[in-house]
């Protein structure tokens, strides 16, 4: 029904509910309880970052990595060059306030 009346906000219900919380769902654990009663009444909007500009969405190509630093408890993203900035379907960018970051 979205579809029928506004493409882009269909997109955008994709990018959230299947992209961005089947993503969550499928890598779920007890800590991410909390998460999903959020993402379904947009207190959470979700951006979903694996397509890179050089790789697309080629994960095995992506040079994107993330890591968790222990001694901060925080992961730390690094994107080292300019083929490897993450780009995302829809604006998110200005609507999101988590993402999904795939390295």
């Amino acid at each position: 029904m979205i579809a029928q009346m506004d493409s882009s906000t269909c997109t955008k219900f994709t990018v959230q509910y299947n992209l961005f919380g089947g993503s969550i769902t499928a890598l779920y654990t007890d800590r991410h309880n909390y998460l999903f009663d959020k993402i379904d009444d947009f207190s959470i909007v979700g951006c979903f970052c694996i397509t890179e500009v050089g790789y697309g969405n080629n994960s095995v190509r992506m040079e994107t990595t993330v890591t968790y630093d222990d001694a901060t408890k925080e992961f730390v993203v690094n994107s080292p060059t300019v083929l490897s900035q993450k780009h995302w379907i829809t604006n998110g960018f200005r609507h999101a306030n988590h993402a999904l970051v795939f390295g």
